[in-house]
């Protein structure tokens, strides 16, 4: 359990990025909350970049929650947080609906301003069987 409470906003003025970013990927990754995690940490305003998703926090909230409900196994299992120079965070994660599914490598990528996430890009790859592979170093 982290050393914070991840729905404590009160501060939100006085925190780091990085902070910020712990606080979104505990609720978002770590717990499987998008609702809470959200509500608290994106701003409404919020830009997204991927064509398949709306953009703005509410728009985005209502994708999500959908999914959720209907992938009762969906996990998001973080493998690294990557902090960049600046405002940006990239989530490194295995992303899988079902828990038996080989699932997807995913870079989720954050730009945090002011205590928000106000953006976020992402990268999918499928991954693959590892007898078709052509290494064996894994995606993760």
């Amino acid at each position: 359990m982290p050393s914070f409470d991840p729905r404590d906003t009160s501060s939100r003025e006085s925190l780091s990025v990085r902070e910020v970013a712990e606080r979104f990927i505990e609720l978002f990754h770590h717990q499987n909350n998008p609702t809470d995690a959200f509500t608290c940490w994106v701003h409404p305003d919020y830009i997204q970049h991927n064509p398949n998703a709306p953009t703005g926090r509410d728009a985005t909230l209502e994708v999500l929650g959908a999914a959720v409900r209907n992938n009762p196994e969906l996990t998001h299992d973080v493998k690294r947080v990557i902090y960049g120079d600046g405002n940006l965070v990239a989530v490194h994660h295995h992303f899988r609906r079902k828990r038996d599914e080989p699932g997807w490598a995913v870079v989720d990528i954050l730009r945090i301003e002011n205590g928000y996430v106000v953006e976020h890009w992402d990268v999918m790859q499928p991954v693959p069987d590892p007898a078709t592979a052509k290494n064996s170093n894994g995606m993760f």
